[in-house]
This record gives C-alpha cells, structure tokens and sequence, in this order.
C-alpha cells in the first residue's frame, strides 16, 4: 500500500500561496461529473460458507470486464449505465478544498480455469478432488460483481494550481485526496452448479486515496484524470440464494477513471 502512503502524504503538504492574479477562482462551487474507469484487482482469499460446507479458495485472481466501446454505447444516455462508470456531486467550499459523494461503478470476475490452493470442507454428495488444487472451471465455481462493485464514498480532495490562463477562464490543478464508503454488490456466484444472480447488498466497505489532474476551461466545465487505490472488505457476499450461504474476501485495487463535468457558484459569479 505504498501508493496509499503517498498520496496522503501529498494531501498534507501546503497549497501554494500565492495564486495568479487572473486566476479563476473555485470556492463555493457546486460540481457534478460523469465517466469510465477500467480497474485491477489483487488476489484474494476467497471464504464460502454454508450448512454443510466451509471451504477458503487461495490467491484468487480476478480481471474487470469493460463493456466495448461504441459511440451509441457510451455517449448514448440509454446506455450509460452498461459500462464501468463514475458519477460524483461535490462542493468547493474552500479555494483548495472540495468535498464530494459519489459512486464508482466496477466490475469484478474470478478468472476461469485457474487452478487455486483451497482448504476446507465439503458436504457429502459434493465429490471433489482430494488434491491440493482445485480448478474454478463452470463446475465447481463462477464468481462475479458485474452488476457490481459499487463504491460508494465521500472524497476529501486538496487541489493545487500549476497553471492558468491569463484570461481567467482556464486552470490546471493537481488534486491529492482519500476516501470511504461502503461497497454494494450485485454478485452473481454459481459454486458446484448452484446460485443465482442475487440482489443489491450492502457487502463491505472501502477506503483508499486519490490523485489526478483537474482542467477547467470556459470557467465552468472540465475533464479529469484520476488515478484512485484502495482497499475492499467483503465481509458478506450473498452467493446461492439461501440465506444462510455467503462468502467474504478482501483486496486491494487499483482504478484509472477519465470524466467530464461542469461547475456552478451559489450566490453568484466568484471574482
């Protein structure tokens, strides 16, 4: 987590001082932004628990799925929801500081075929291989958030001004930040041919850092390049559809996010 420790450490330095005269300025400003991400995920320890079954799948590797692109995909309002998507509404409420909610649309799947350490057990009628090994092929395991892994987080964000337009109308900002929030799955887990797509759940939560680039042009709109890192808690995970089934893991990950956006004032045009 070293990438964590440098970002917050970013986010304490001092903002620089002095600021251009011509600069625009941004404190007290609403702002809402929508884009994509694409994400990668560390292995996890995988726990499946159920009445007649405990078992830990080991160093689990998983891979987002982005959806194509395609022009009426992405730019088409009926289908903004099919990608790995962002969308935050936040707040300047002071020159270098802004505060925002917002939620991170991932998608999470176990890679097939791969062969994972696992220990546990298993109930009778559920004949397994004995080995150490154990393949997660459509028999025996399909493991997704596709619906997804939805991180939900309040951001802090400090901003620091490398350049601005003369004009006044243009800046470029550095921003450094944390965040936190819980995670809503949409899991869709089959484990030995059994379980369903399952609903909404609040499954765990998530806390992390950010960092990126902020450009504002024509003084109210603006794109974005974030770079975000954190860590994942599952601690319950629905899977076959019965209530006393679930599973828990943890990760760390690592997601890029490109997003557009404009910004207004309350109470008027700042200076």
């Amino acid at each position: 987590m070293s990438i964590l420790r440098h970002l917050v450490f970013a986010l304490l330095l001092p903002a620089p001082a002095l600021l251009p005269a011509q600069a625009p300025t941004h404190a007290g400003e609403l702002f809402l932004y929508w884009g994509y991400n694409r994400a990668l995920f560390g292995r996890s320890d995988i726990h499946l628990e159920g009445p007649a079954y405990s078992i830990t799948l080991h160093d689990v590797q998983a891979a987002d799925r982005p959806h194509p692109f395609a022009w009426d995909t992405y730019f088409n309002p009926r289908y903004l929801w099919f990608p790995q998507y962002v969308y935050r509404l936040g707040w300047h409420f002071r020159e270098e500081w802004s505060v925002s909610l917002g939620l991170d649309h991932m998608k999470y799947v176990v890679r097939p075929d791969q062969a994972v350490a696992w220990n546990g057990e298993l109930k009778p009628g559920w004949e397994r291989s004995v080995e150490d090994l154990m393949v997660l092929d459509s028999a025996t395991l399909t493991y997704e958030h596709t619906d997804g892994l939805n991180l939900l987080s309040v951001d802090l964000d400090r901003y620091h001004r490398l350049w601005a337009a003369p004009t006044g109308t243009a800046d470029l900002r550095l921003f450094t930040g944390v965040h936190a929030g819980p995670v809503i799955c949409r899991s869709d887990v089959r484990l030995f041919g059994e379980g369903l797509n399952n609903r909404f759940n609040v499954a765990g939560f998530g806390v992390g850092a950010q960092a990126g680039l902020h450009f504002t042009f024509a003084r109210h709109f603006f794109v974005r390049n974030m770079l975000r890192t954190g860590w994942i808690d599952l601690t319950h995970v629905l899977t076959t559809g019965r209530a006393e089934d679930s599973a828990s893991q943890h990760f760390g990950f690592l997601e890029h996010a490109i997003m557009a956006g404009g910004a207004f004032r309350i109470g008027g045009r700042g200076k």
